[in-house]
């Protein structure tokens, strides 16, 4: 299984440079700022959810402990998982 570090570097490089516009809308987390947030979530100091937006195949070889998986293009059919509490943290990679 790869690092944190690994996994989110290895996914914004592969960003299109049109996609990457986009994320200017959005507050980036930091690998560290990731790591102490699962350490928070392990302590019961946070709740969030994170969700690994690759493919099933991607997600079962290389994701993040503790992370879900919603695929881009199954978004509507998973949306679901994502619970009722719309006030709750996503973190999405």
């Amino acid at each position: 299984m790869r690092t944190i570090t690994g996994m989110i570097l290895s996914f914004m490089l592969v960003l299109p440079s049109t996609q990457a516009l986009a994320l200017e809308r959005f507050e980036i987390v930091t690998t560290m700022e990731l790591k102490q947030l699962l350490e928070d979530r392990a302590a019961d100091k946070a709740d969030f959810l994170l969700i690994n937006t690759l493919d099933e195949l991607i997600f079962k070889d290389s994701s993040i402990p503790g992370s879900i998986n919603v695929p881009w293009c199954k978004v509507e059919e998973t949306a679901g998982r994502l619970g009722e509490n719309k006030n709750r943290l996503i973190i999405c990679y």
